[in-house]
């Protein structure tokens, strides 16, 4: 599993190493199912992906991958409310941006992989 495919950007990184509480906190509540609503839909929407999840199929990686799409949703959604948008507009937005991202590391030809991971740069 490539760090690419597990939305391993610079900033997730960074959020990573600033913060191993809360995302031992997040870990916790994936596996109790006890996740906040945009936590919960970064790792269910995954469900809908079949060859996503094929890469993704040891729980290990698919807890990696829930917790950096959970961080790079955050950021999506911070990004929309910096661009005047309101919170439900903002939260729609990032949804629809992250779904996107799956789609496109769901194909499985990488072309639309880079694309959405030089974006996200």
């Amino acid at each position: 599993m490539s760090q690419e495919e597990l939305l391993l950007t610079d900033s997730t990184i960074a959020f990573r190493a600033k913060h191993p509480e809360t995302i031992k906190n997040w870990e916790n509540q994936i596996v109790k199912d006890d996740c906040t609503p945009d936590h919960h839909f970064c790792y269910h929407a995954l469900e809908e992906y079949p060859n996503l999840i094929a890469h993704l199929d040891v729980a290990e990686y698919r807890l990696d991958f829930a917790i950096n799409a959970h961080i790079v949703h955050a950021q999506l959604q911070e990004q929309f409310l910096d661009d005047g948008h309101t919170g439900p507009i903002a939260l729609e937005h990032a949804n629809n941006e992250l779904l996107k991202i799956y789609g496109a590391l769901n194909e499985k030809e990488p072309v639309g992989r880079a694309a959405i991971l030089k974006s996200l740069q």
